[in-house]
């Protein structure tokens, strides 16, 4: 799911806005983290089939760190990311080790599997013991920046595969990369034909309201005070456009890639808009201080508010194909008590 976190002024659209932390290992954990990793360097990780020699089958694969060795069949794989660990979920892989962004923000049809899993890391800090511990036989994240910094001290302890990070709004590209590190492109293929067919389905049924809805696509903000707008090329904007909805000023006004930071008192900004459609937590609740804006007079009196027509989801972010299953459904079900 994301980059580090954007500052105040200056949100990235593709970048899941989640708390983060960061604390310096202490000079006792890093003398530890030393040894842990040349003994790790000096072992082989026994995993995959063998080729016949004694020696685990390999894959040489594409990551944004050049070309990676990997093994063919890997058994124990740490996820250092939110987008990786969806996806591996969704292809039915159990990762043995996982990344910790806050359990309020993982989607809940993946809460039961994350918090089974060990966590190796704090916020965007990295538990380079922990993932030793673990003994992987590869790690695969996304190729954002606080995980690109310390991709050789990752490599020391595995091979290593991170996904491209591109500040596009393409979420498609994650879940595709993950899916190859791990030899799961046909289960892939099978969640992309899902995917396509829920887009027909919903285009089939609900086309003519979604042709003639405009939406306005926000998020609660961690400015003081501010809340954020996306734009269509956002993930959900993308997924909307595929749905064939329209979209309201506000979101049409902010520039592909970009995210604009307004003051919770402009909620007339969203004025022109027949839904709106935020982020939530996974038990449903407003997320990152959206109930602010929400609890404005102003806001109360916009026609998506009067109409009940303000749609939460807690995929708001998709880093997976399900993840954007999800965003379909929460707008699906929404037009669906709107003709109700």
């Amino acid at each position: 799911m994301p980059s580090e976190p954007p500052t105040p002024h200056t949100p990235s659209a593709t970048t899941p806005l989640r708390p983060r932390s960061r604390h310096a290992l202490s000079a006792v954990a890093a003398a530890a983290l030393a040894l842990v990793l040349a003994a790790c360097g000096s072992t082989d990780s026994g995993s995959g089939s063998s080729d016949g020699s004694g020696k685990a089958a390999t894959r040489v694969v594409a990551t944004a760190h050049g070309k990676v060795t990997v093994p063919a069949h890997p058994l124990r794989i740490v996820s250092v990311h939110s987008w990786s660990t969806e996806t591996l979920l969704d292809l039915g892989v159990k990762p043995v080790g996982v990344e910790n962004s806050g359990e309020t923000y993982v989607p809940p049809r993946y809460l039961k599997s994350w918090k089974a899993a060990p966590k190796v890391t704090t916020g965007a800090d990295l538990d380079y013991e922990k993932i030793a511990e673990l003994k992987p036989d590869l790690i695969v994240g996304v190729d954002v920046p606080y995980l690109s910094k310390d991709y050789k001290k990752l490599s020391a302890i595995a091979p290593t595969a991170f996904a491209p990070f591109s500040e596009t709004d393409d979420w498609t590209a994650y879940p595709d990369a993950t899916a190859r590190f791990v030899n799961r492109t046909t289960q892939m293929a099978a969640l992309k034909k899902k995917y396509e067919d829920r887009i027909a389905a919903v285009r089939e049924s609900d086309g003519a309201e979604l042709a003639h809805s405009h939406w306005d696509v926000i998020q609660g903000g961690f400015d003081n005070g501010n809340y954020w707008i996306y734009s269509t090329a956002s993930p959900v904007g993308t997924i909307l456009t595929r749905l064939g909805a329209g979209f309201a000023s506000a979101t049409t006004s902010v520039a592909k890639g970009n995210t604009e930071s307004v003051s919770y008192e402009r909620a007339d900004l969203l004025k022109d808009a027949d839904h709106v459609i935020y982020y939530t937590n996974n038990d449903g609740s407003p997320a990152n201080n959206i109930q602010k804006l929400f609890a404005l007079q102003a806001f109360k009196e916009l026609p998506a508010a009067k109409k009940k027509q303000v749609v939460g989801t807690a995929d708001f972010l998709p880093g997976s194909y399900e993840d954007a299953l999800g965003v379909i459904d929460s707008v699906h079900e929404a037009l669906r008590e709107q003709a109700g």
